[in-house]
């Protein structure tokens, strides 16, 4: 019994300098780390956002053209526009583009609004993109085509400057944070076609986004629905 005594008192404790040593390599690996992992989820986030852009030029895309189909297509030149939406808890809300009209003929008639699936535009993406609860979408017209989709994804109240011709042609856009898709308050946009940011660094998801080709319309594997809605402008 004395020995084990003997023993445990000869036993000692961390001193204060390696103490010291330890705490301060914790922080030099937390300054390293810490970072790095911020990247990382921002990275994996604008890749996210980037592909529900995708989906939703597809989507739209595919509306359109059905709508050109049925002889109700956009009536649209080459002036672009654009088209905001508002996505609360699956529902879409849409703010249609002045001056842009459909085909008529007999039946129902195509409209940006309403609650038919097949003939009304928020209808349609409502029921095509269920998995989208909440979201903020900007969508660029131009020869009744969908050019370009810009989208904050889990936010219904976002704002979202529209696209440009110039925006669409340089492939880039002016994203404010620190690399593409990403905005200096936090909040991620997501493109499609994947844009670059104005002048800066565009370095997310490991290196240039869409393979370093934006604004020449292939993103999300190729230009959706051939780009042109029912061939182009609808009547």
């Amino acid at each position: 019994m004395i020995k084990k005594l003997q023993a445990l008192k000869a036993k000692k404790g961390f001193t204060l300098v390696e103490l010291v040593v330890v705490i301060a390599i914790i922080g030099v690996l937390a300054a390293i780390l810490i970072p790095t992992m911020i990247g990382v989820v921002q990275d994996a986030n604008i890749t996210s956002a980037n592909s529900t852009a995708s989906q939703i030029k597809t989507q739209a895309t595919t509306w359109l053209t059905k709508m050109d189909s049925a002889k109700k297509g956009l009536k649209q030149g080459d002036t672009l526009a654009t088209l905001t939406a508002t996505v609360t808890g699956g529902a879409w809300a849409v703010t249609a583009p002045s001056g842009l009209t459909f085909q008529t003929g007999s039946g129902t008639n195509a409209a940006w609004t309403g609650t038919d699936k097949t003939f009304n535009f928020e209808a349609f993406m409502g029921d095509a993109l269920r998995d989208l609860k909440n979201a903020t979408v900007s969508i660029s017209l131009k020869n009744a085509a969908v050019v370009g989709v810009l989208v904050v994804d889990g936010d219904a109240g976002a704002s979202i400057t529209a696209l440009s011709d110039a925006d669409l042609t340089a492939g880039t856009y002016g994203f404010t944070g620190a690399k593409a898709g990403l905005m200096s308050d936090g909040t991620i946009i997501g493109s499609c076609p994947q844009l670059q940011k104005s002048g800066g660094n565009n370095n997310a998801g490991g290196g240039n986004a869409g393979g370093g080709n934006a604004g020449g319309g292939n993103a999300g594997g190729g230009n959706a629905g051939g780009g042109n809605a029912g061939g182009g402008n609808a009547g």
